[in-house]
């Protein structure tokens, strides 16, 4: 009988302790869990902020070629056949990019951190571009 009372205690501690580890064992995965939700909200408004932050310093730099470009036209219609022809086709050019640029920006979706860093500079050096092919058009008015 002494057995019996034994092993059924045994049984008890180690069912017992099973149960207990068990719990513990899903409070570390409602913590995981809950933490990992978290990260990926603050990752999510980090995301946010540099996004208009983004889109409102690259917004001001469209803006600028735009105006550099209609500049240029404008300096244009009082110059020469010659410079007409050198330059119409270039500046078209340019206002197109600008354009497309301003339609990727306004089409960009969040698809993860690295691609948004990929696009990010992807579109930065398409951007420099631009800007430097129109500052390089402003210094050759000849």
């Amino acid at each position: 009988m002494k057995n019996k009372h034994f092993i059924l205690a045994a049984f008890l501690l180690i069912a017992g302790t099973l149960l207990t580890g068990c719990d513990s064992n899903r409070e570390n995965v409602k913590e995981k869990v809950l933490q990992a939700n978290q990260d990926m909200a603050d990752e999510q408004a980090q995301y946010e902020k540099e996004w208009q932050q983004f889109k409102i310093e690259t917004e001001l730099k469209i803006d600028a070629n735009k105006k550099k470009i209609d500049d240029f036209n404008a300096a244009m219609k009082t110059t020469s056949k010659k410079f007409k022809a050198k330059y119409e086709n270039v500046v078209l050019t340019l206002e197109q990019k600008n354009i497309e640029l301003q339609k990727k920006l306004n089409n960009y979706k969040y698809e993860g951190k690295d691609n948004w860093e990929k696009f990010k500079q992807g579109f930065n050096d398409e951007m420099d571009s631009v800007g430097k092919a129109l500052n390089d058009l402003f210094t050759k008015k000849d």
